[in-house]
């Protein structure tokens, strides 16, 4: 049975992809879309769903840590109510507080370079998010 799940670390510019697998519950980076209007990351979005076809989306949400909402979360509901909607897919929310952070210092814990990490920041920001979907999913069950 499919139980491939595309993650995504939204952003006003870039959108970080990774796939990830619940049976085994681990994820993979696998793009960082750049795009201008909403309409090109849609397009892109479609071409990594025809290939991995997967069962559910997660999407990382930020959190602001003063407890207001985050100058982002508008959008990124908007970016879930679009995905849902346009692929008829569950769309599960996680919280993503800091996986930017933990993503840059794992890459550069790596040795990746600072052009190279900027490049990469927000796929791997999006393996942490599925992965952390994955741990907190396995926990409920």
């Amino acid at each position: 049975m499919n139980q491939l799940f595309l993650a995504f670390d939204y952003g006003e510019r870039r959108v970080g992809v990774a796939m990830g697998d619940a049976s085994i519950g681990i994820a993979h980076p696998i793009k960082t879309i750049t795009y201008k209007i909403s309409k090109e990351l849609m397009g892109e979005i479609e071409s990594i769903v025809k290939e991995w076809k997967p069962l559910a989306f997660v999407v990382g949400m930020p959190r602001s840590e003063n407890g207001k909402p985050h100058a982002l979360e508008k959008r990124v509901n908007r970016f879930c109510q679009t995905l849902g909607s346009k692929f008829k897919l569950a769309v599960h929310i996680i919280d993503e507080s800091y996986t930017s952070v933990e993503a840059d210092q794992f890459l550069a814990n790596n040795k990746v370079g600072w052009k190279e990490r900027k490049k990469r920041v927000d796929m791997v920001a999006a393996q942490l998010i599925l992965e952390d979907f994955f741990t907190t999913s396995s926990k409920e069950t």
